[in-house]
């Protein structure tokens, strides 16, 4: 299993468990990235205690992925069927359901190693980890720094940088004339190497795009929780189809 093999390398440090409330609580889940109209949110969300009308533009200007979360089981299910009724599909998930993105490890600087790829943190320190545990790549800017994250496993090991601090003097296969051109080069390198990876739409748009040259205009997102919401609807999304797949072959 892959999560026993992240588990057991070096860096690895257990995701901590959440702790749920009595009342189980709900996300209502996007079912693709097409961001709701406003008009639909603040009509749905005048009968909700949770959430207000006036909600309505941030929830939507939020929307990558998760529309809302924590709701009690009664207003989930009642937002949702306003939304149905506005042609506005979303998923009711527990929350105890979704993924949890464990504590970053921090890095400066990488390389690709023969069987996998090389962390080294401030002090040069390296944890090498294999190709095949990488699961999703993600690059955002929040409006104040670049920050790329690598998830491993089923969201059991997650490595994190800004393009500030990341160095690429041990990578000699990246060699752009900016940091930008080089957090560019590399992310396609790894899509080359596996081209399996879940992207998020930052990753994507470096990844397919022509010649990039200010980064921040590709991988823009309006805050922080919205890049960390979409790598959780990715996740989640990657689990579901992975349990359909082994369904389909049991």
């Amino acid at each position: 299993m892959l999560g026993d093999e992240v588990a057991a390398l070096p860096a690895f440090r257990r995701p901590r468990e959440p702790v749920h409330d009595i009342l189980m609580t709900y996300a209502l889940l996007q079912t693709s990235m097409t961001p709701p109209p406003v008009e639909a949110l603040q009509r749905a969300f005048r009968s909700s205690d949770a959430l207000s009308a006036a909600d309505a533009v941030l929830v939507a200007d939020d929307a990558f992925g998760i529309l809302a979360r924590d709701l009690p089981e009664d207003e989930a299910q009642n937002i949702a069927a306003s939304l149905a009724a506005e042609d506005v599909a979303v998923e009711l998930v527990a929350e105890r359901d979704l993924p949890r993105l464990p504590d970053a490890e921090v890095f400066s600087s990488f390389q690709f190693g023969a069987e996998g790829l090389r962390f080294f943190d401030a002090r040069e320190h390296a944890t090498e980890i294999p190709y095949h545990l990488l699961r999703l790549v993600a690059v955002g800017f929040d409006k104040k720094e670049v920050r790329v994250e690598l998830v491993f496993g089923d969201a059991v090991l997650r490595y994190h940088t800004t393009l500030a601090h990341l160095h690429f003097h041990h990578a000699p296969e990246v060699h752009g004339r900016t940091p930008g051109e080089n957090l560019v080069q590399w992310v396609r390198l790894l899509v080359q190497r596996l081209p399996k990876l879940i992207l998020n739409r930052g990753a994507a748009n470096l990844a397919n795009g022509g010649d990039i040259e200010h980064v921040e205009d590709f991988v823009g997102y309006p805050r922080l929780s919205a890049f960390h919401e979409e790598i959780v609807w990715l996740l989640w999304h990657a689990r579901q189809d992975q349990a359909d797949a082994a369904g389909s072959a049991a």
